[in-house]
């Protein structure tokens, strides 16, 4: 690779590339372009006529000049590295050379061709049999994969393909349904909870799943002080009735605890490793075989304990900088097949959630006064945002949930009577920090929500928030209001609880002492109920309350399209938008017997 990364910079150093014809430069110029002395020069150049890249004739005598030929393809050359770039996955350095300005426009369409190519479903040949592979561009980096504190839908998404949980909630029969424990129960009063596990579940590092295991992932969200920690805090001891037979002993009663065996932090994890992000073990359909900067690669587990995936690996490439593409399904230089039906389909998701602007009442300033979050209101006016966005947004929001959504009606205002508001508001004419989430629909929001307040006199400063920020109490000290967005999994009723209890979350980071108090008296009645319409009754007054006070805005319900390609089988969405990998097959990776 050195030495192509040399003929490259060489290259890059000409202005004539064409193959075959010879062109004068001398030794000197050559040693100023590789940046090394004439000796290695003439080295380096003896090497590459050896391997057939070029032709050298050194210039003797006053007034003859030394030629360099370019013997090789040069599109061939640029290929056959960048190709190496992506299977060593280097992926940010083939992105730098896919827009290296140097780099000829015929060459630079080769490249993306390649580039292209490498997305959604790709037969791989292995050492004695074909890998059927799944490559999914991502735009941002990943922010953690630690059960204890994720907090983004894509990282539990694929948290979810290497780890169980106990149980899990079906959001279409509105149930539990087994995953690592086989069946449960509670007592009369909702104090114990007991769960009995699966027999010969195995780790990815090869160990048998035990109560042991269960205890570890609940005692490692006190220990690491986890933002889900709250959802243990009703629990007073543990009692391990057998390897295979574990109760939870609880302070008070509650009805709710099986919602936070399901949740994406009791992924269960092993207890005789200790836990690292660069090696996740779960007992899930895929283990982690490679996780670093720039690509997460996961591999199918084939002593899975219940049916092995189809695909064989999933790649998913950082690819910060490049546009994005919408080929995360798709079958890339495949030809149609006759039964196939029409080409690319799209898949339209609509994400439970809400984009939305958070006021940070934990910090002293304007956004505590009443009349300057109306005008605010009025800046983010619903109808007018839904138009910027076109495809992006789904509709716009009242309510974190889409249903309670559809359900409003949202009447337009004006720049002139977001002023009239702002006139009886405290704003003195200060720059206000506004944090905003990464992501091209984000940065489309920021920058219209920025020109529509300048519009009115309001000064605001955009911050990137970026994974240490975020993770840090930057955010929380130096923000005055933030945009965010929140796509809760499929168990509803927990997303809503996690808005307030959730220290991740900008809601609750957001509010002041007051409003956490009032928050929690009203939800220690919601985790004692019984009946989920009342739960939810209850959860909706909160929102309400909310809405009322303006303490945050709901914008708009956000449209997820993907392309995938007509021969893809298998479709099991989750309620992040991504389809469940170890269901997912492909017609024409089928060989006929």
């Amino acid at each position: 690779m050195k030495s192509q990364e040399h003929f490259m910079q060489m290259l890059f150093g000409l202005s004539e590339w064409e193959t075959d014809r010879e062109q004068s430069i001398s030794v000197e110029a050559l040693s100023e372009i590789l940046c090394c002395t004439p000796r290695n020069v003439k080295l380096i150049l003896r090497k590459w006529e050896n391997e057939g890249l070029l032709r050298w004739r050194a210039g003797v005598g006053r007034g003859n000049h030394s030629t360099l030929t370019i013997l090789c393809d040069t599109s061939d050359f640029f290929s056959a590295y960048f190709k190496n770039l992506l299977s060593g996955g280097k992926i940010t350095e083939a992105v730098g050379l896919v827009q290296n300005e140097k780099l000829p426009a015929r060459i630079k369409r080769g490249l993306q061709q390649i580039w292209d190519s490498q997305f959604g479903f790709v037969l791989e040949e292995g050492e004695s049999t074909s890998l059927d592979v799944l490559r999914i561009p991502r735009q941002r980096g990943f922010s953690t994969l630690d059960p204890a504190f994720v907090a983004v839908a894509a990282e539990s998404h694929f948290l979810r393909q290497m780890c169980h949980r106990l149980v899990y909630y079906d959001q279409e029969q509105q149930t539990f349904l087994p995953e690592l424990a086989h069946a449960w129960e509670c007592n009369e009063e909702r104090t114990a909870w007991t769960f009995y596990l699966r027999k010969g579940v195995r780790f990815h590092h090869g160990k048998i799943l035990n109560g042991k295991d269960v205890e570890y992932t609940m005692r490692r969200l006190i220990d690491l002080d986890s933002p889900y920690r709250w959802q243990m805090d009703d629990v007073d001891w543990i009692e391990h009735q057998s390897e295979r037979i574990i109760t939870f002993h609880l302070r008070q009663p509650n009805s709710f605890f099986l919602h936070y065996m399901g949740s994406q932090a009791m992924s269960i994890l092993p207890h005789d490793v200790p836990f690292s992000e660069q090696a996740v073990i779960g007992t899930g359909p895929f283990r982690m075989a490679e996780y670093t900067d720039e690509r997460l690669v996961l591999e199918a587990f084939d002593d899975y304990y219940r049916e092995r995936a189809v695909l064989d690996r999933v790649e998913i490439w950082i690819v910060t900088g490049h546009p994005g593409s919408r080929q995360h399904y798709e079958l890339p230089n495949r030809e149609q097949q006759s039964d196939s039906g029409s080409e690319g389909k799209d898949i339209v998701f609509e994400e439970t959630g809400c984009n939305y602007l958070a006021f940070n009442f934990r910090r002293p300033g304007v956004q505590h006064d009443y009349a300057f979050r109306i005008a605010m209101r009025m800046v983010m006016d619903r109808n007018q945002l839904i138009k910027k966005l076109g495809e992006y947004a789904f509709s716009p929001a009242g309510s974190f949930l889409p249903s309670r959504s559809r359900a409003m009606t949202f009447s337009s205002s004006t720049l002139e009577e977001a002023a009239s508001w702002l006139s009886r508001s405290s704003y003195q004419g200060e720059t206000l920090s506004v944090f905003i989430s990464e992501g091209k629909l984000f940065d489309i929001v920021g920058k219209w929500m920025k020109r529509r307040c300048q519009q009115i006199g309001i000064q605001i400063k955009l911050v990137p928030m970026t994974k240490a920020n975020f993770l840090s109490d930057h955010v929380d000290l130096e923000a005055d209001m933030a945009i965010m967005g929140e796509v809760f999994q499929s168990d509803v009723e927990l997303g809503l609880i996690e808005l307030y209890k959730n220290k991740s979350t900008m809601v609750y980071r957001f509010m002041d002492d007051h409003m956490r108090a009032l928050v929690d008296d009203k939800l220690s009645e919601v985790l004692r109920m019984e009946n989920r319409d009342k739960r939810m009754r209850a959860l909706d007054l909160i929102e309400q309350a909310f809405e009322e006070q303006q303490w945050l805005l709901c914008n708009f319900h956000v449209k997820r399209i993907d392309r995938y390609h007509p021969a893809l089988q298998g479709f099991v969405a989750d309620s992040f938008g991504w389809l469940d990998f170890s269901k997912l097959w492909v017609k024409s990776f089928v060989t006929s017997l």
